[in-house]
């Protein structure tokens, strides 16, 4: 196995299996007694391994463990969903983030494509002193994503892509992995916190008013369905998960950050690699389980 790749979640490697061409017998990929997916997409063997708990460490933990397991592994993935940031860039050519979008790991400012938030020494109250660099990306793997940054985006029918996946599950699983829509697709204001439980969905405890929908955002927030955009740059990783859209604006703006997520820096400080994550929610309190 050349390719490694970490789903964080059962959930994440049950779709990382629909992209496989191939699937191996499960009696040729294990290690330690314990059994990993294996399969092979295009002419690339690829393992996938899923944690047992989430976090930084838990990350770090499984991708020593495969590289231990598959010392041939040559290049490692980390592949999940995330909270993004709605809006980056400058004013009046700002790119818009949608759920269901897809963000790639890629240096932006003075970070290398993933930054440990959290990771400082306080000095004054609200102030961190920041200390959160990890390694960069490997320099063929940062030319495999310009690449695709350059001609691959274009080239690649990502409609066609998802179709294919559906078709190898039966009718009653096809519909997980429909696009929810922009109708489901809500974003709060900044200030108006998630009404209930976590439990709650937003539809049944939150003002509809104090949301901005995707054609009030304008037409970078206008998507056809199944046909996400793709974006590059930073990505914010801690041990906690993201719920304020405050601390999410404040991250963006002084880091460049585009989405979070909690395993990233883990893997990066032994196992530099490339990550990609599907925006399921706008890192706030408003979480949505149907992305």
């Amino acid at each position: 196995f050349t390719i490694g790749w970490i789903s964080p979640l059962p959930l994440e490697k049950e779709a990382a299996r629909l992209v496989l061409d191939d699937e191996y017998p499960q009696e040729e990929v294990q290690y330690q007694n314990v059994f990993y997916l294996g399969g092979r997409i295009g002419q690339h063997n690829v393992v996938i391994g899923v944690q047992r708990k989430t976090g930084l460490s838990q990350a770090a933990i499984l991708a020593e463990k495969m590289r231990a397991g598959f010392p041939n592994i040559k290049y490692m993935l980390l592949v999940g969903i995330a909270g993004g940031v709605p809006r980056y860039g400058p004013a009046g050519a700002a790119s818009e983030i949608v759920l269901g979008d897809v963000v790639v790991s890629s240096p932006r400012g003075n970070h290398g494509g993933v930054l440990q938030y959290d990771k400082g020494a306080w000095e004054d109250p609200g102030r961190l002193n920041f200390r959160g660099h990890t390694n960069g990306i490997p320099g063929d793997l940062m030319a495999a994503v310009n690449n695709f940054r350059a001609e691959g985006c274009s080239k690649t029918n990502v409609s066609e892509v998802l179709k294919q996946m559906r078709l190898r599950l039966d009718d009653k699983r096809r519909h997980q992995y429909d696009d929810p829509g922009p109708s489901r697709d809500r974003l709060f204001e900044d200030t108006y916190k998630h009404q209930g439980t976590e439990l709650d969905d937003c539809k049944d405890c939150c003002d509809a008013d104090r949301t901005i929908s995707r054609s009030d955002r304008g037409d970078r927030a206008i998507r056809l369905v199944d046909e996400p955009s793709v974006h590059f740059g930073n990505i914010a990783s801690s041990n906690q998960l993201q719920i304020s859209a405050l601390e999410r604006n404040r991250v963006q703006q002084e880091h460049e950050a585009i989405c979070f997520e909690m395993e990233a820096a883990g893997v990066m400080e032994e196992h530099p690699c490339v990550v990609v994550r599907g925006i399921c929610d706008y890192a706030d309190s408003h979480k949505n389980k149907g992305w």
